[in-house]
């Protein structure tokens, strides 16, 4: 398994040239699935990067397939208290590691941003945006209903892979 995943942005032609220098690299073009406008390139090889300006999450914990492809979802937490953090963390581990998997999610992983340890991601793969959309309204999603209100630092992104 995989310890860390790293990320950047840019524009297609930018993003494509960083993929054929390194062929050998297990690189996922995304686009973002609100705006269609916003690349990002995905280095899911655990390998040290080799982008000029990356940003890399430590996974924590993972459950789930190691195909990577579907619709990704990023959510944010951002700079929780320490009570917030201690509280996100048990929820999120007992989310990953013991709850049964929504239906049509493929993977997910808990991860913290590497320079600010107080950023967490959860990352998810599901089989359609509308798998992603239906969890959000059911009884798995609640423990992190509160940490997604107008208190916390919150936000989403979701994407679809590029194809060549």
């Amino acid at each position: 398994m995989i310890t860390r995943i790293s990320i950047t942005f840019g524009t297609k032609a930018v993003l494509e040239t960083v993929i054929k220098k390194y062929p050998d690299r297990q690189m996922l073009l995304l686009d973002t699935s609100e705006k269609g406008d916003q690349l990002a390139l995905l280095d899911v090889s655990g390998q040290p990067s080799v982008f000029a300006s990356p940003v890399h999450y430590d996974i924590k914990l993972h459950r789930g397939t190691a195909e990577w492809r579907g619709f990704f979802n990023f959510m944010y937490f951002n700079n929780l208290s320490p009570e917030d953090q201690k509280t996100f963390n048990a929820k999120a581990s007992q989310f990953v590691k013991s709850q049964p998997m929504p239906d049509g999610m493929r993977a997910v992983y808990f991860m913290k941003e590497e320079k600010n340890r107080s950023n967490n991601i959860i990352f998810s793969i599901w089989d359609s945006a509308d798998d992603y959309l239906t969890w959000k309204r059911t009884a798995s999603f609640t423990p992190f209903s509160y940490f997604t209100g107008p208190l916390n630092n919150f936000h989403a992104a979701s994407y679809h892979q590029v194809n060549g």
